[in-house]
C-alpha cells in the first residue's frame, strides 16, 4: 500500500515543517570504488551546494540533493534500478522504502531527515518511478519479470555495495515500505541500526481483504451490505466508484479479479481503455481512503501512466502475498512477517500508525507491536496518531521527524568511504 499522495495533491499535503533548515551545508566529495555485482550507468553530480529556496513560511525544506543514478540490477535482469542521494555523505545512510509497491519514490520523503545528520538515499523500485523497465507501458511483462520482495531486497544490498555503505544503516519505510523494511531486516538483521515503520503492512490476506474485499461479493444486490469489517464502511460514495468498475463476475475476489484484469497487454484500444479504467480506479480508490480530514473524492483522477504503474505491480504483489516467503513463495495466506520477528529482536523499532488509518488497519500495527516485544525486543516504541494513512498528515509528520531527530547517534558513526 503506498502513500497515496498525486502529482497534484503533494504540495497542498506538506503541511509541518520538520527542521529549520540551516544555509551552506557542506558537501563532500565522494570516490565511487566499481562494484562487482552492480553497475551504475549514468550518475548527476552535485547540483546543489547552498541552502534550498524556503519560501513560504509553512513550506517544509528538503535536504540538499547530492546526486542521483541508475544502478543496472544485480544477476541477468533487464530491470535498472533509479536512486537518489540528499543530505550529507558523511551523515548516518537512512534508506527510505516507498509504498504501492509501485507508488515510487518522492523527493519529498528526504524532508523527514536533518541533512547535518543524515544520508537519505531514495530509490524506485522496480518497475516504477524512473526505474526501467516501466510497468506503464502496455506490454508490462519485462517490468513485472524478476520483480519480488526478494529481488527487491536484493536490490537493497546492491545499492549499499554501490554507494559504499559498508556498516549498518537506519531503515525507514510506510505503508508497503514497512512491509518491504521488515522483510529486508529480517533477511539482513546484521545491516540495520534502526527500523522506523509507518503506517504497518503486514501483507496477509485479512490485511489486503480489509481493503480490497470487503463487500465486493455481494454488492449487486445490497450495495450496502456489511458482512464482514472493512475500509468499505468508511467510505460508501468511493467504494461505489472502486466496485463499479469491477465485472460482477470477478467481485468475489477482487485481488485476483483485478490480477486477471492487468494480465495481459491491450490489443485493441477499447480493451486499453478498460485496462486503464480498471488501474485508474484501483489508485483512486486507495487515494480517497488515505486521508483523514478530506473529502473521499476530492483527490481528482490519477494520471493513466501513474495509474497503470501502481495498480499493476500492487496488483502483482498482492495476487502472490507479497512474494513473502522461503524462494519467494506465492502464498496469500502467508504469515511470514510475525512468525520471522525473533530475527529483529535486537533492532530498535519505532512504529508510528494513525489511530484512523483505512488502508492499513491499526491491528495490523498492534500485531507486530506485541510480536515483537513477545520476541523479546525490549527497544519497541509505538505511536499513535490522530491521523489517517497519510504520512504527511501533520500529527504522524511531526511525530516521524521527532523520531528521527531524537535517535542515538551511531557510535562510531557508520559513514561511507570516502
Amino acid at each position: 500500500m503506498c502513500d497515496a499522495v498525486s502529482l497534484n495533491d503533494s504540495a497542498r499535503d506538506f503541511s509541518v515543517s520538520c527542521f529549520a533548515a540551516g544555509a551552506g551545508w557542506r558537501l563532500l566529495a565522494l570516490t565511487t570504488c566499481l562494484p562487482l555485482i552492480a553497475e551504475i550507468i549514468s550518475v548527476d553530480e552535485i547540483t546543489q551546494t547552498g541552502a534550498p529556496n524556503n519560501a513560504g513560511a509553512n513550506r517544509p525544506s528538503n535536504p540538499p540533493f547530492i546526486r542521483s543514478g541508475h544502478l543496472t540490477a544485480p544477476g541477468f535482469s533487464e530491470h535498472r534500478i533509479y536512486w537518489e542521494e540528499y543530505g550529507s555523505l558523511a551523515g548516518e545512510p537512512v534508506i527510505v522504502m516507498h509504498g504501492g509497491p509501485g507508488a515510487g519514490s518522492q523527493s519529498s520523503f528526504a524532508r523527514f531527515f536533518n541533512p547535518q545528520r543524515y544520508r537519505v538515499i531514495l530509490f524506485d523500485q522496480r518497475g516504477c518511478g524512473k526505474s526501467t523497465p516501466s510497468a506503464s507501458d502496455d506490454d508490462a511483462t519485462s517490468a513485472l519479470t524478476d520483480n519480488t520482495t526478494q529481488h527487491l531486497i536484493d536490490d537493497v544490498l546492491a545499492l549499499r555495495h554501490e554507494l559504499s555503505i559498508n556498516g549498518k544503516m537506519h531503515v525507514f519505510g510506510g505503508s508497503w515500505g514497512s512491509t518491504l523494511a521488515l522483510a529486508y531486516a529480517i533477511a539482513h538483521p546484521e545491516t540495520v541500526q534502526t527500523l522506523i515503520l509507518r503506517s504497518v503492512f503486514l501483507c496477509r490476506r485479512a490485511d489486503v481483504d480489509y481493503f480490497f474485499q470487503g463487500n465486493a461479493a455481494e454488492f449487486a444486490v445490497d450495495p450496502l451490505a456489511m458482512p464482514v469489517p472493512g475500509t468499505y464502511l468508511d467510505f460508501p460514495t468511493a467504494w461505489r466508484h472502486f466496485v463499479d468498475a469491477i465485472p460482477p463476475e470477478d467481485r468475489s475476489d477482487v485481488v485476483k479479479g483485478l490480477a486477471k484484469a492487468f494480465s495481459a497487454p491491450p490489443r485493441t484500444e477499447a480493451e486499453r481503455e478498460r485496462l486503464v479504467k480498471g488501474a485508474s480506479a484501483c489508485v483512486a480508490w486507495e487515494g480517497s481512503a488515505s486521508h483523514l480530514n478530506r473529502d473521499e473524492l476530492s483527490h481528482g483522477q490519477p494520471n493513466q501512466k501513474y495509474a497503470l504503474t501502481a495498480a499493476r505491480i500492487l496488483v502483482h504483489y498482492m495476487i502472490n502475498g507479497g512474494f513473502l516467503g522461503a524462494g519467494g513463495e506465492t502464498n496469500r495466506d502467508n504469515n511470514y512477517i510475525l512468525d520471522h520477528v525473533a530475527r529483529l529482536r535486537n533492532i530498535p523499532v519505532h512504529v508510528v500508525h494513525g489511530r484512523y488509518d483505512r488502508v492499513c488497519n491499526l491491528y495490523q500495527a498492534e500485531a507486530l507491536v506485541r510480536a515483537l516485544r513477545n520476541a523479546g525486543n525490549h527497544a519497541v516504541n509505538f505511536f499513535i496518531t490522530t491521523a489517517g494513512h497519510s504520512s504527511f498528515e501533520p500529527e504522524t509528520d511531526s511525530r516521524l521527524c521527532t523520531i528521527m531527530n531524537e535517535l542515538p547517534p551511531m557510535i562510531p558513526p557508520e559513514t561511507v568511504s570516502l
